[in-house]
């Protein structure tokens, strides 16, 4: 190999690992973002904290978040950190624009992101509180139409990138998911207090509060693992690791706007989440995963992560703790009696053995976990009569050792 091609091959790699290590960058500036975001539970707080993460996590110098009023088609200023925000969440001489002008008014308008080098260039411009030469502004989407805008500035020019663009774009729709999460729990909140709707509305809702919870102790596993990779300079573990995460939480909010889903999609999520779990696991336990050809996949809907915690007490429970033997878990899907059936079946130490093994809190979280799948069972079945349900049985070996716990999911053959 000729000194230019060895270096042009230098080159590239060197550019390769730079970029993925941007990457991974802006994924845990993200993250961070994400799981700050867990914790708050109204817009007001949501908005807030976005806009002091920006500071925080990106170096910027202001962010101020605007609200469509639509019936006066301004923006209002609802969140800012900068120059402009003071104690107790207030912003200091809050201003409105009016829909289409300026940069702000105009992303809004559009429904399109911008990135400005120099303001001085731009007519549009309309400085608020001091007058800054770069300016980045990204809207924010609900339900299909534009809510409101996230903008930040800088005084020097040409200082926001493509990163700064990527990396806002994915926050502003992490705050409209949590702008719909919190406008359904005001909601539920509110027709609960009031006691003015039917006993199936109140079903709906609850139903939905139910859907979109995740089991936020795996998320945060999940980011440790992945920050730990990424400590370790295992670059290619950390990489595999996070786009698995990132496939798995887009299915799952993709998944997330019904109760219903397809077969097909549900394990799908149920598959990602498992390969995550091996790659978190040094792939300690092997999985089979059968479905019957008689199945048509896409046709048969099934209640949305019905089965998932009942997966992840098979790995953490059943299997991890092996000391002897080939850890499996095995999930076979068929048609039986005109019904659905899912088995779940691990050949770990069992529930008896499992449940002197764990802590009062993992004894919670497990029992917490099983309650809302079975209140969710119990809606879905008043609601669509969906007759499903869920048995767990011990299994044991001839000699009445245990040989591992088997849960069979069953329900009517619906068709959404």
């Amino acid at each position: 190999m000729s000194r230019v091609a060895s270096n042009e091959k230098i080159r590239q790699s060197i550019n390769h690992r730079q970029s993925l290590k941007n990457e991974l960058e802006a994924e845990r500036i993200i993250n961070a973002f994400a799981m700050s975001l867990l914790e708050q539970t109204t817009v007001e707080d949501v908005l807030w904290d976005v806009a002091k993460n920006c500071i925080a996590r990106l170096n910027f110098v202001d962010c101020v978040i605007y609200q469509l009023d639509k019936e006066r088609n301004v923006l209002v200023q609802q969140a800012a950190h900068g120059p402009k925000s003071m104690p107790m969440n207030v912003i200091l001489q809050p201003i409105e624009i009016p829909l289409g002008s300026g940069i702000v008014g105009a992303v809004a308008e559009s429904g399109r992101a911008e990135l400005i080098g120099d303001t001085s260039l731009d007519k549009r411009y309309i400085a608020d509180d001091a007058v800054r030469y770069s300016e980045i502004t990204v809207p924010i989407w609900v339900n299909g139409q534009v809510w409101g805008v996230l903008d930040a500035e800088h005084p020097q020019k040409n200082f926001f990138m493509p990163r700064h663009l990527k990396i806002l774009s994915t926050v502003a729709a992490l705050c409209a998911q949590k702008i719909k999460q919190a406008d359904v729990e005001q909601a539920y909140r509110q027709a609960e207090r009031q006691l003015m709707e039917t006993k199936k509305r109140v079903a709906e809702t609850k139903l939905m509060a139910l859907r979109m919870q995740m089991n936020p102790h795996f998320i945060f596993n999940s980011l440790n693992s992945i920050n730990k990779f990424i400590l370790q300079n295992d670059v290619d573990r950390a990489s595999d690791l996070l786009t698995k995460f990132s496939r798995l939480i887009r299915q799952v909010l993709a998944n997330s706007k019904t109760e219903w889903v397809s077969l097909r999609n549900e394990l799908k999520v149920l598959q990602i989440y498992v390969e995550l779990e091996q790659l978190r696991c040094d792939n300690k336990f092997e999985v089979k995963l059968n479905v019957s050809d008689d199945l048509d996949q896409d046709v048969l809907h099934v209640p949305l992560l019905i089965t998932q915690p009942y997966v992840e007490n098979a790995i953490w429970h059943g299997l991890l703790p092996m000391k002897e033997g080939v850890p499996l878990l095995q999930i076979d899907c068929c048609k039986h009696n005109n019904q659905l059936v899912i088995d779940i079946q691990d050949n770990g130490i069992g529930r008896e053995a499992s449940g002197r093994l764990r802590t009062n809190s993992l004894n919670a979280h497990k029992s917490h976990g099983i309650t809302i799948t079975e209140e969710r069972l119990n809606l879905v079945n008043e609601m669509y009569g969906a007759d499903a349900c869920i048995t767990i049985t011990d299994q044991y070996k001839a000699g009445g050792a245990p040989a591992g716990t088997h849960v069979r999911f069953t329900q009517k053959l619906l068709n959404q």
